[in-house]
This record gives structure tokens, sequence and C-alpha cells, in this order.
């Protein structure tokens, strides 16, 4: 079974890049493996020494995370195509845990969430609301999951699927250009009655988003891409229900914490941005 690891960014930041290939490097040795890289660039950088099993690929800019995962899919040869972001790093059970329930042949989806390192005040609180992956909230109390160990959202920046679901559901929805790609194949999977096993002992580290400014416009980005998602699936009901439920969760969580209203604000932000991302996308549209 061979295995592709697609990663992709816009910008190459070399130390981070440089923290997540060192940090699953040594599991490589226990599957026949290979690593896509894709690059959003105009001209490829000389300056990377990669091993190899490492291949690099450029892909036109500003087309979207949909289009630069696509490509990672088409450059790929594994049977198993495992996404994982380059602000992570993981640990050393991640890619053998993301990959032990494909050996009953009747997973085709694995997925897990993230966790958050502690940073500055911003940071986390903004982790406690479970961005990104779950964050410092949990996976399972801002997605639901059966007692199986089922779930119906695929966290696509840390996950794997199996080639034979693109060819049941589709790739990635290139309209997407804004996020949400994610959410969007999970509705797919979901319609198809396509499970997406969750796996916790599979989680990856990721960097804490420790400022207002990039909060904000991280928010009003994933409300473009709400506007988006909504006008493809329609209604939108189950959704909502869903965010409610993972607000529930957050306030009980925290409800001792002494960062709680700060986290309060930053909650009732994160609406606020959202809505203006959606507004501004529906009436410039």
């Amino acid at each position: 079974m061979i295995v592709s690891i697609v990663i992709i960014f816009d910008e190459l930041r070399k130390e981070k890049l440089n923290r997540l290939i060192n940090s699953f490097k040594d599991q490589l040795n226990q599957h026949e493996s290979e690593v896509i890289l894709v690059h959003e660039s105009i001209e490829k950088d000389n300056s990377l020494h990669l091993p190899t099993n490492f291949k690099y690929f450029i892909v036109p800019p500003k087309r979207g995370i949909a289009f630069n995962r696509n490509k990672g899919i088409e450059y790929s040869k594994g049977e198993i195509i495992v996404f994982i972001d380059d602000d992570c790093w993981v640990q050393e059970k991640w890619l053998s845990s993301l990959l032990e329930s494909f050996n009953d042949n009747k997973t085709l989806v694995t997925t897990s969430g993230t966790r958050i390192p502690k940073s500055n005040l911003v940071g986390n609180c903004i982790s406690a609301l479970g961005f990104p992956g779950g964050g410092n909230l949990g996976f399972e109390k801002v997605w639901k999951v059966s007692n199986e160990g089922y779930t119906n959202h695929l966290a696509v920046g840390n996950s794997a699927l199996n080639r034979k679901v693109f060819e049941l559901v589709g790739t990635f929805d290139e309209s997407m250009t804004f996020g949400a790609e994610d959410a969007e194949i999970s509705y797919r999977l979901e319609k198809a009655g396509i499970l997406i096993k969750y796996v916790p002992n599979a989680y990856a580290y990721h960097e804490a988003r420790t400022t207002l400014s990039s909060f904000s416009r991280w928010q009003i980005r994933r409300g473009r891409a709400n506007y988006y998602f909504k006008k493809k699936v329609g209604k939108v009901g189950s959704f909502i229900k869903l965010r409610l439920w993972s607000t529930k969760n957050i306030l009980s969580e925290n409800k001792f914490n002494l960062r709680l209203p700060l986290i309060l604000i930053l909650l009732s932000f994160s609406f606020v941005l959202q809505q203006m991302g959606y507004i501004y996308e529906r009436f410039k549209k």
C-alpha cells in the first residue's frame, strides 16, 4: 500500500516546513511512501534539498486551497493520500495511527484533530474556541463523534483518504476558494454514506494564532467561505445547530476559566466577523 503525504503551502516557510518534515521523516520507513510538496508560486525555489522520495511541484497562485489539494492528488501515486498542513508538526505515532483503520478494508477516510501548545493570552483563548481542528477544546466537542468513533466532518489538514473516495464523490470543489473545502467534501461523503473514522491518537500539533489581526482576517475569510458553502449545499440548519452545540461546549468547558471574559469576546467577535465576510461576498456577487 503506497502512501502519499501531501503538503500544500502558499509561502515557503522553510523553518516550519523543516519542523514538520523532521517530525515525521522517521515514520516513513514503516510504509512505502512518498511526500508531495505543492507550492503556490510562479517559480520553483531551488534552495530546497529534498530526499529522493520527496517531490516538489509549483502550481499557479491564487487558485484556492481546494485547487492546491487537487493538484496534490493529481501528482501523487499512493493508494492512500494523507494531508497535513505545513504549520503543523506531528507526534511519533501520527502516521501509523492515521493509517491503522485502513487495515479492515472497510474504512475509506480517517481524520484527527490538533493540539495547540500554550502561547500568549490571545492564542490560548482562540484555541479554547476549538480553532483550528478542534484546538484545545477538542475535536469531539466541535464535531460530534459516535460511540463507534465515526464523525461526519473531515478535518482535512490532518486526514487520510483512500483514492477510491475521489472516484466515488469527486475531488475537492475548486469553487471553494476561501476555504470550507473540508466541510463541503464532508457533506458529499455523508450523502454517499461514507463514514469518517475519527482517530484521536493521530493528533498533530498546530501553531496558535496569537494576534487579534490574524484572527480577524481568518474569521472574515471563513465568512466568505461560508457564502459559497451555503450556495453549494443549500439548507444549513444542521450546521447552525452544530455551531450552537459546540458553543455550549465552549461555555461548559471554560465556565471556571479566568480567561472566560476574553473567550466570550472572541466568540462574539468570530460570529460578527464571519457575518461580515458572508455579507461582503454576497453583495459583491
